[in-house]
């Protein structure tokens, strides 16, 4: 399909008939103009509605605000780019099951999640990129990057310290359409954004399943900042604990999260201050086939010594405007991390350790220009320095260290100027384009192979345009044309044997997208979005020899649609379906032009239910079956992993200031998992058929 062609199809039909049906509505009383209204357009109008009015609203106009008025207004938040975008709010996250932090993006259409439980951090992966480090997606935390640069687990993520109760929403854009993402947002970004406060403090236990034991303090209220010189806290603490489902598997973590936020000069200020420590126990992968013919339990454990530890510790200063987006808006981080893991290879023989010590801090700046209501400009700058001390080893119990297979201490600086345009020369119709310059300084110094030591310097420009078209009310069509990149991996440019290759320029991603969102009869919401991507220097473990190989250019082409019926201001019934077909482009040996590990389509399917009376009881359920579907785990296509199912469900009940809660997940397949990896026959994580945890909160 061409895309310049379906691109000025889209365009020139919408001008011509979007005049004809898409004029301005006719006046419409005041008193149903105010029930209309948003909380955050005109709180003034809100006030005026009359009382009947407003209890007679549908709930659902709270959703038609998020999820399609924000697309074809002048906005920097993720929800007004010309894209598929998915955004999950703080109430979502209180009211859906949740038994680990990355339940709260399982729901979300065609993304996937990989849990290891303790092996490494969990892999996050949508539109077909499947890789086990998750560098395909950009995550950040209130604007700081979570991606680190770490030799052959480039990009991997580590966020497990995540808790529920910091969340303030979560932003998942498909796609590299927005010029405020740079490194590693190929796939698309994931956008974390965090509470500056709650209404008041609280306290909540949780016990589960596997000894599975939490407990949660958050000190926080937003009436606090009159009597502290207008300096709002948000603390939240946590203390978890759990065995795991195979023998000697455990996890141990501390959690402390502290925020203030105040007034300064024309804007807001917020203090971030984290630390946690975690650690685990690897009881090492299964051989399947041994565990089918009955030579072991699932529950089997391998090795109690391979460890999995991490340490962190974080600082961020935020500023944004006040009462708006127009304006400066500043972010600076600093981060340490310490994260030491040992694992047992897929013959379950020998253990190999890897040891590294990161510190990385930047900023991100930005301002927002508007000179006309209908036109803003964004320009900004990221920056990011990192220092990295790499070992992996072979190793025997963990503690002693045999025989270094790698050692590099890397430096690596990164700065992108970026501007992104956005302009709605008439009611119907918005433009957006922007423009990214990376450039890059990597230096490897290589301390087992000297000779393959040295430093790359590569560049890049990545250009955004697309357009949202409104032709009608709750209607928005978009068309996108972007591209991304991954920047190199020191095992790429110094590898531990071979040849060092310090030209290696950045993976790069072209895609585009047509898609469109609407809200029939303020009941039925419908998205539906097509895409196609081409991706550079696509890459794979040999399970023969276990190193990363290059199989060339590859492409992928899919789609995702979502709908969601509220059938009533309590009832909603929910699902969505992802399908996405990816070829190697030129394979080096013909027929092998399968790449690994892609499931075509994944799905889910659920209702949402919640209910308050007499003020003071709350009831509220939560229930969806998710599917990933089966998926070459080599290139030929030949070895097939099976179908993966889950269900996970929520029960609420609360009574004044006290919560009950139970969260389920249900695994019915008892040879599938997750995560499996292929050498000779499938090696998985085990996971148990049921899952449970039980809590209960009071809020102060």
């Amino acid at each position: 399909m061409n895309f310049s062609w379906l691109f000025m199809g889209i365009l020139l039909f919408t001008l011509g008939a979007a005049p004809a049906f898409a004029a301005e509505p006719a006046p419409i009383p005041a008193a149903q103009e105010a029930s209309t209204t948003t909380k955050e357009d005109t709180p003034t109008k809100k006030k005026a509605t009359p009382k009947a009015k407003e209890q007679a609203m549908p709930e659902v106009v709270v959703e038609t605000e998020r999820l399609m008025e924000k697309q074809d207004k002048i906005t920097i938040k993720s929800e007004g780019l010309p894209a598929n975008v998915n955004i999950i709010t703080k109430e979502d996250v209180k009211n859906m099951p949740i038994l680990h932090w990355t339940d709260m993006l399982r729901a979300v259409p065609g993304v996937r999640i990989q849990n290891f439980r303790g092996y490494f951090p969990p892999a996050i992966s949508m539109r077909g990129f499947q890789s086990w480090r998750g560098s395909e997606v950009g995550i950040f935390i209130d604007g700081v990057p979570m991606n680190q640069p770490q030799g052959d687990m480039n990009g991997q993520a580590n966020i497990g310290w995540l808790m529920p109760e910091i969340i303030e929403r979560i932003e998942v854009i498909k796609g590299p359409f927005s010029a405020l993402y740079g490194d590693f947002a190929l796939a698309g970004v994931i956008n974390i954004v965090t509470k500056k406060s709650d209404p008041s403090p609280s306290l909540a236990g949780y016990g589960g399943t596997y000894n599975t034991g939490r407990a949660v303090g958050v000190v926080s209220s937003e009436s606090w900042g009159k009597s502290l010189c207008n300096i709002t806290p948000f603390f939240a603490w946590e203390g978890f604990t759990q065995d795991g489902y195979q023998q000697y598997a455990e996890l141990q973590r501390v959690n402390l999260f502290n925020k203030l936020s105040c007034p300064l000069w024309e804007g807001n200020v917020s203090v971030r201050l984290h630390y946690s420590d975690e650690s685990g126990v690897d009881p090492g992968r299964l051989p399947l086939d041994r565990v089918k013919a009955g030579m072991l339990e699932p529950t089997t454990g391998f090795d109690n010594t391979c460890r999995n530890d991490n340490e962190e510790l974080d600082v961020v200063l935020k500023y944004d405007p006040k009462g708006g987006e127009e304006g400066f808006h500043g972010t600076v981080f600093y981060t340490h991390n310490l994260w030491q893991r040992c694992s047992l290879n897929l013959n379950l023989t020998n253990q190999s350790r890897s040891n590294y010590r990161t510190n990385y801090l930047g900023w991100k700046l930005l301002y927002d220009y508007r000179p006309f209501d209908c036109l803003s400009l964004v320009v900004g700058n990221d920056l990011r320095n990192d220092e990295i001390k790499g070992i992996k080893m072979n190793s025997y119990r963990y503690n002693f260290n045999i025989t270094p297979t790698y050692a590099t201490y890397i430096r690596q600086f990164s700065t992108g100027f970026f501007a992104q345009g956005q302009y709605k020369p008439f009611s119907f119709i918005k433009f957006v384009g922007g423009l990214r310059y990376d450039l890059f300084n990597i230096d490897v110094d290589n301390k087992l192979n000297p000779a393959n030591s040295g430093t790359a310097y590569p560049t890049i420009f990545s250009p955004k345009v697309g357009l949202v078209i409104t032709p009608y009310k709750d209607i928005n069509i978009f068309a996108n044309r972007g591209q991304g990149f991954r920047s190199p991996s020191s095992t790429e440019l110094s590898p531990a044997t071979g040849t060092k290759n310090f030209d290696l320029d950045v993976a790069k991603l072209n895609t585009w997208d047509v898609g469109i969102n609407t809200l029939l009869f303020k009941r039925l919401f419908i998205s539906f979005d097509y895409y196609s991507t081409i991706l550079q220097r696509e890459t794979w473990r040999n399970p023969a020899t276990q190193m990363y190989e290059n199989l060339g250019d590859s492409k992928r082409t899919g789609f995702e649609i979502e709908a969601k019926i509220f059938l009533t201001p309590e009832l909603t019934i929910y699902g969505s379906y992802s399908d996405v077909r990816g070829r190697i482009k030129h394979p080096q040996t013909i027929g092998q032009y399968y790449i690994p590990y892609l499931s075509p389509n994944t799905s889910t399917v659920g209702f949402e239910y919640h209910k308050t009376w007499h003020k003071v009881h709350r009831f509220g359920v939560n229930w969806y079956y998710l599917r990933y579907s089966r998926a070459p785990m080599t290139t030929n296509g030949i070895i097939i992993r099976p179908q993966y199912d889950r269900y996970l469900m929520k029960l609420l009940y609360g009574y004044n200031k006290w919560t009950a809660s139970m969260d389920v997940a249900l695994s019915p397949r008892r040879y599938s998992s997750e995560y499996m990896d292929y050498s000779n026959g499938f090696y998985y994580t085990p996971q148990p058929k049921w899952e449970l945890l039980f809590g209960l909160k009071y809020q102060f």
